[in-house]
């Protein structure tokens, strides 16, 4: 069976392809907007203009929520996919059943960033009664269409490369110290230094946060995310397997694991995300967002989520992995 007949890849096309044409004419019409909106005018083209802002935010605001919550849906359908994939146990098999993969992967986690960003910047516009950020945000909007084509194109190139009968490395293999690839360089970094650099990132983003740094706060962040998915793959996943040599940040996601990984992964994005949001949009927009204990509480919430695994283990076996 060809990959992009299964039920979930069809689902996805169905998705961009809507979602490609709400875009479509949303730009054009923000492209407009943003060409010829001025406040200092009353004539009946910036009358027309401004209830447009309405239609075309209402239809980016649908877009970008669907994008964002579809990330979930995509990784699911990778460890959906591994069914059909020789040597496949999880997504990790599927994303490297293609070259593409690594690269659709990461620009779906960095567009949750950049259509989150938007999002804020439209709830901001939406408070003022001058249209202060309209104009702003469409031209964001712009250039976020065409990482949103990026991403499209990417994923097809990715789907349509699969081949369904060509035997993958999977987890076991990948997230290996013996490996020579970057994930196996990344492993051979002790624990002993990940662990503390991991906690001391989160002491120093709870100082911040507390001081309302909002550069310092989203700088931190953007390590602690870093050295959260590290310290997910080389530590705090083998407590949640209960397993030293399983080292795997997709299987988490499946049945056997009570898809906890779902909930450690939204934390983990949830946390920083408010955090660089913060950041991004005070330098510039000039926009104070009050979101940083949005961002403490989030990240507390993973690290002592993640922390429970491995003192649990203990508490029950009275020896560490």
């Amino acid at each position: 069976m060809s990959i992009l007949l299964s039920p979930e890849i069809i689902i996805i096309f169905i998705e961009d392809v809507l979602l490609l044409g709400f875009n479509s004419l949303a730009v054009f019409l923000a492209y407009g907007i943003q060409q010829r909106f001025d406040l200092n005018q009353t004539t009946a083209l910036q009358y027309r203009l401004e209830r447009q802002t309405y239609l075309v935010s209402t239809i980016i605001r649908f877009s970008l929520f669907i994008k964002i919550f579809s990330f979930a849906f995509f990784i699911f359908t990778l460890d959906k996919l591994s069914n059909f994939i020789p040597g496949a146990m999880c997504g990790v098999g599927v994303t490297n059943a293609s070259p593409y993969g690594l690269y659709v992967l990461l620009i779906k986690l960095f567009s949750i960033y950049l259509y989150g960003f938007w999002l804020l910047i439209d709830r901001e516009d939406q408070k003022t009664e001058n249209y202060n950020y309209t104009v702003k945000k469409f031209r964001y909007f712009i250039a976020i269409y065409l990482f949103f084509l990026i991403e499209l194109s990417l994923q097809y190139l990715y789907l349509s490369d699969i081949n369904p009968e060509e035997i993958v490395s999977c987890c076991g293999t990948v997230f290996n110290a013996a490996n020579t690839s970057f994930t196996g360089q990344l492993l051979k970094i002790p624990n002993g230094i990940v662990l503390p650099s991991f906690y001391a990132i989160f002491v120093l983003l709870i100082w911040t946060s507390l001081r309302r740094d909002v550069i310092w706060t989203g700088i931190l962040n953007l390590f602690f995310l870093a050295f959260g998915l590290l310290a997910m793959i080389s530590f705090f996943s083998t407590y949640i397997y209960e397993l030293p040599s399983h080292q795997c940040p997709f299987c988490l996601l499946q049945s056997d694991y009570f898809y906890v990984g779902y909930l450690i992964y939204a934390l983990l994005l949830s946390g920083t995300f408010f955090g660089v949001a913060a950041l991004f949009l005070k330098l510039f927009y000039g926009i104070q967002l009050k979101v940083l204990k949005l961002s403490i509480l989030f990240n507390l919430a993973f690290v002592i989520l993640v922390s429970a695994y491995p003192l649990f283990y203990y508490i029950r076996n009275g020896v560490w992995l």
